[in-house]
């Protein structure tokens, strides 16, 4: 599936389909032009300069052309890949956004934030920009077989020595495969990770601080560092491993070519300009050949990205419309739970047996022990998870027969935990009404008790309240999310301990705000406070997934002994004690145990590629406990490594005077054949050695 990453990106690429055509184009083009470019250099050698059958000005000014265009075609196929890979790049990161958009919160509570956020902003970008060398794959593709095509016709021996470099790199190649996959797969999970420990330490840092975890969380930053440059180095030290072979193996059968062509050139055997035209499409091939063991390697890496991706985008949903599935109609708010059943792990149900009614307009207060099952009625009614036995119906409609979105909207939430986005007050009051009026944001805000507090803010409404809204304290947060429900003004409204972070004062004016907006209005009340349940007309209490007992408070304190329990202590929260029991956290899985998304695990052919690779042991020698330097400093950052960093340096250079070495030897070649041509043609005068011109260039008595 994943494997012909390729073709999955066709649907985005047809987007692009005016500048891909552009793009290939101008590199086959290119190609063209660059195959030409021999051809005219032989006959300007061999008829020009040599024999002077054709003028030089005709030949040079095609051949200036020919770099003319060559230019012009090699800029628009560059800048039109570039346009290509940042379209496609965008739209792979819209369509992973809008996958997690689409995924249930069980799917969600399996997957690491770090993966996540790896694959949106690493992953994606690695894949794409493989597509970069595709246009000019399939130009060098033209031009190596147009090469060949004409290397046949000028010299068949030669272009049987070029042909068997091909051999010989696929040989290379498919070694490189099977060890450089897994191994870019494993250091790309790795890189995932150290994403998630500084997620997890920024998104905890007042917790990080309170406890003074400073250092701790250095040393499970390092530890994840070490295990990714472990993986890293591991997969560096393979590719180093086969990658010169590569570069090596074309270059090697080009010094073939040019001894074996000069050696032509010198008996006679090939002209002074065929073995000219041979040296310049060996020196286009090498290119890239070269190019090719570049493209391999990011290949590798952009295949491996593809994969995660990918399975991330073919992921299903546990909750998703059926096909059958209509609108939920404005509804009145009748709630009816029948039998329902429920577990994060099937082996232990949250609710069993769980049934109850809510008429129209009703406040129902849930209430028992933590880990009893009441804030997992709260998401199953908005179908954040599915029942797995007994239904729940709004109106007498199944929610699992109408639509998402439209139930929904009609079901307002206020969790315990107010999340905020990093934005101003407004935009997070009116998230679920984007198109609200100041005058319907202030008037929520009045309801929720938050106007006062946001009119004294700097900027008022436009204040923006930082990340995850931390600038606030929890009773302000509370209360722009219960300004956020409101808004929306849903018909069913589920407050899970909406007001467990305000004082007394400011609860009460909540609770009084409360009364009026509950008017008419189902409303669901998750109770952790006594004071919650004097807001509500009937208190249900659940216990083990189960309603065991329901009516006024009075009626439960005369008859059910857990309901006094719970309230027979003098604090406020009434869920304090704990049962057996899972919460929302816990991942799904089959019996009884827990597991991941198939999208989280190794795939069976990445862990045995892993298994055969030598384990990843090496680790960075940097002392972090003993860096004591105030302000870092780049310079002495780069001196403490300066032995290593040298000698990458002098290889670096020795490197690149072996390849400008190459072009050398091959001019002194083409200049040692010219001037015996030159010589040979001298010989070959009226009164010459008919034998010396025929053993040293062939040519005809002039």
């Amino acid at each position: 599936m994943t494997d012909n990453w390729i073709r999955r990106l066709l649907p985005f690429l047809k987007i692009q389909r005016r500048s891909m055509v552009l793009t290939f184009a101008a590199a086959l083009a290119g190609a063209g032009l660059a195959a030409v470019t021999p051809l005219l250099e032989r006959h300007i050698v061999d008829d020009v300069i040599l024999t002077h059958r054709s003028a030089l000005l005709p030949w040079l000014g095609a051949l200036v052309g020919v770099g003319v265009l060559t230019f012009v075609a090699s800029r628009i196929r560059r800048y039109r890949a570039a346009k290509v890979v940042l379209e496609v790049q965008y739209q792979i990161r819209n369509a992973v956004h809008e996958q997690l958009q689409r995924l249930d919160i069980g799917s969600h509570q399996a997957m690491p934030t770090g993966q996540l956020v790896s694959r949106i902003s690493t992953d994606a970008g690695v894949m794409v920009r493989v597509l970069s060398y595709l246009p000019a794959l399939s130009s060098n593709v033209l031009l190596i077989v147009v090469s060949l095509v004409v290397m046949i016709v000028l010299s068949p021996l030669l272009a049987l020595i070029s042909a068997l470099v091909v051999p010989a790199l696929v040989i290379v190649v498919y070694r490189m495969r099977r060890q450089v996959r897994p191994a870019t797969w494993d250091s790309q999970q790795r890189s995932a990770e150290v994403t998630q420990t500084v997620t997890q330490t920024v998104s905890g840092i007042r917790v990080v601080k309170a406890f003074g975890q400073e250092d701790h969380e250095l040393d499970r930053f390092v530890e994840a560092s070490q295990k990714l440059y472990g993986a890293r180095i591991r997969s560096v030290r393979l590719i180093a491993r086969y990658q010169p072979l590569l570069q090596a193996i074309p270059a090697i059968g080009q010094v073939l070519l040019l001894a074996l062509g000069g050696w032509l050139a010198l008996h006679g055997n090939i002209t002074v300009g065929t073995f000219l035209a041979f040296a310049t499409y060996l020196a286009q091939v090498i290119g890239p050949a070269q190019m090719f063991a570049a493209m391999i390697s990011a290949t590798q890496r952009a295949g491996i990205s593809a994969r995660r991706i990918f399975d991330l985008l073919d992921s299903v949903p546990a909750v998703t419309d059926k096909p059958e599935a209509e609108p939920l109609p404005p509804v009145r708010g009748d709630i009816a739970i029948t039998d329902a059943k429920f577990g994060y792990l099937s082996s232990e149900p949250v609710l069993d047996g769980f049934t109850l009614r809510v008429s129209p307009g009703e406040t129902v207060a849930l209430v028992g022990t933590s880990g009893s099952g009441k804030s997992t009625v709260a998401m199953l009614l908005a179908r954040f998870h599915d029942v797995q036995a007994g239904s729940i119906k709004i109106d007498g409609l199944d929610v699992r027969d109408v639509t998402v979105d439209s139930l929904r909207s009609q079901v307002g939430m206020v969790f315990e935990e107010s999340f905020l986005f990093s934005d101003t007050v407004r935009a997070n009051i009116g998230y679920g009404r984007p198109d609200a009026t100041d005058e319907e944001i202030e008037a929520a805000a009045r309801a929720a008790e938050a106007h006062e507090f946001i009119s004294a803010l700097p900027q008022g409404y436009q204040t923006q309240v930082g990340e995850r809204g931390l600038t606030l304290s929890g009773g302000q947060r509370q209360r722009i999310a219960l300004a956020r429900a409101l808004l929306t003004d849903p018909r069913i409204l589920v407050l899970d301990d909406a007001t467990s972070a305000v004082d007394a004062r400011i609860e009460e004016g909540i609770h009084a705000t409360l009364r009026r907006v509950m008017v008419d209005r189902t409303t669901l009340l998750i109770a952790h406070r006594r004071s919650t349940l004097h807001l509500a007309s009937r208190i249900v209490v659940v216990d083990k997934g189960r309603v065991v007992a329901q009516g006024s408070h009075e009626e439960l304190m005369a008859a059910s002994p857990l309901y006094r329990g719970l309230l027979a202590g003098t604090d406020e929260d009434i869920d304090v004690e704990v049962t057996e029991g899972v919460t929302s956290a816990a991942w799904q899985a089959e019996s009884g145990k827990r597991k991941q998304l198939a999208i989280m695990e190794t795939p069976s052919e990445m862990a045995a590629g892993l298994a055969a690779l030598p384990p990843a042991k090496d680790r960075a020698e940097i002392d972090t406990a003993g860096d004591d330097e105030p302000r870092f400093s780049f310079r002495r950052f780069v001196w403490r490594h300066r032995t290593a960093l040298g000698l990458g340096l002098f290889l670096v250079l020795l490197d690149a005077v072996a390849t400008a070495a190459g072009p050398y030897f091959s001019r002194r070649a083409s200049t040692t054949a010219c001037s015996a041509a030159r010589a040979a043609r001298c010989c070959c005068r009226p009164g010459s050695s008919s034998r010396w011109c025929w053993a040293i260039s062939r040519c005809r008595w002039r």
